[in-house]
């Protein structure tokens, strides 16, 4: 099945244009008095038809005693149906949208992260500088190498040694509520050098081993390749630049990619004047969810990727996150309304493999609904856009705590988000 968003360009301008009024009523902005805010309006029969079945199937035995949940229009921000949408719940992966939206913000869709090799302590040395760029690959590798080898080639060079700085970051550490075992199985240590993504437990001297074969390739002898922090004065000897952050962050959202999720989170710290620590980086998380107008108490977010069993957040948090991207104050935003989103019963961790929306009663809504997927032991979420029975768009968010990470409990989540669509 072809990908086709959601929301169309044009159409999005016209829901962000609507959504900025219907913020100013929400928020309670001096409007004429005739004026009422979205919420004090009736439901419409299709949103009423909705309301009624998600009220009645919401207590499904299947989705436990531990949920919160809210639904809204997209471009009216009317809630439709809530559940406890204040509770704070662990949303596991959910934090990945907090770590989108703070990425595109600080940095833009059109930014690309760079990796340099740059002048060492003695000519021989050649120094892999990690920038943090999670999308690095063997293929910006095999660029590098060539423009090093052919710098070094004309300074008489053969024989070099390559070092491999990752100071950007700091030296690994786990992230408050992570279990012992998440690293290396679900996730790196966080470092500012990894290539392809490579699952390791030093990305930085996997990395340097990468390009020291690619140097070789090129007629260069390396002796060696160690952990060194480039000298002060050191020179560039040559760049390449990774994907585009509107890329990373689409790829990381519709595969749930955690690594790709921590590495962005470092970056955001950095970007906004905090260290890259997890304490920095989780600063920056609630000052650039603050510039959006969301408030996030602090303590209440640890990591980028959502494997922190500590993390919390609320329906009602999420679901401005998601509205975010129609405001049109914010447009590095608009890319998340384009396809980041996993498709139900086609793409990313909604595909036909994930056996989600490819049986009834749940199947009549693939293609109708795009969200992130989160899931850790005993908390399962969904949070996303879904294309309701009169043509409108919904925003929604369902966070379930207490309950078995199985396929039978997704499944029964993806029911509440089907009755969103109206087409069961």
């Amino acid at each position: 099945m072809p990908y086709r968003p959601l929301v169309a360009p044009r159409a999005a301008a016209r829901l962000a244009t609507t959504a900025v009024a219907a913020a100013l009523v929400v928020t309670g902005a001096l409007l004429p008095a005739t004026t009422v805010s979205a919420d004090e309006l009736p439901l419409s029969a299709t949103d009423q038809a909705a309301h009624d079945l998600l009220t009645s199937r919401s207590t499904a035995d299947r989705l436990g005693s531990d949920l919160a949940g809210m639904v809204v229009d997209a471009e009216t921000g009317q809630e439709i149906w809530s559940r406890t949408p204040r509770e704070q719940q662990m949303p596991a992966s959910t934090v990945k949208l907090v770590t989108a939206v703070n990425a595109l913000e600080s940095f833009g869709p059109a930014h690309r992260f760079r990796t340099r090799s740059m002048t060492g302590e003695t000519p021989r040395r050649i120094v892999l500088v990690g920038g943090g760029d999670p999308s690095l690959s063997r293929a910006d590798l095999s660029r590098l190498a060539v423009r090093t080898a052919a710098a070094m080639t004309a300074q008489g060079m053969r024989r070099v040694r390559v070092d491999v700085d990752d100071t950007l970051f700091p030296a690994p550490t786990n992230a408050y509520g992570w279990r012992s075992t998440y690293v290396i199985s679900d996730v790196s240590p966080v470092r500012a050098l990894v290539v392809d993504q490579h699952r390791s437990w030093d990305t930085a001297l996997d990395a340097g081993r990468v390009f020291a074969r690619l140097l070789e390739n090129q007629g260069l002898r390396v002796r060696a390749v160690a952990r060194r922090t480039r000298p002060a004065g050191s020179g560039v000897i040559a760049r390449v630049f990774g994907d585009d952050l509107a890329t990373q962050v689409a790829a990381m959202l519709r595969t749930s990619d955690n690594d790709v999720a921590e590495g962005l989170h470092r970056l955001v710290a950095l970007q906004s004047g905090h260290p890259a620590t997890w304490e920095g980086a989780a600063e920056a998380q609630v000052t650039g969810l603050a510039r959006l107008g969301i408030t996030v108490a602090p303590g209440s977010l640890y990591d980028g990727s959502g494997l922190s069993r500590r993390n919390r957040l609320r329906p009602t948090e999420v679901v401005a996150v998601l509205r975010a991207a129609f405001d049109p104050a914010h447009p590095s935003l608009g890319g998340l309304l384009q396809g980041s989103l996993a498709l139900a019963g086609v793409s990313g961790t909604l595909a036909p493999d994930y056996l989600r929306f490819v049986t009834r009663p749940t199947s009549c809504a693939a293609g109708l609904i795009e969200a992130k997927t989160g899931s850790l032991m005993g908390a399962i979420a969904l949070s996303g856009l879904a294309r309701g029975a009169d043509g409108r768009l919904k925003v929604f968010s369902f966070l379930l705590n207490r309950v078995p990470a199985t396929l039978a409990t997704r499944r029964a989540v993806d029911k509440l988000a089907a009755t969103v669509t109206g087409c069961w």
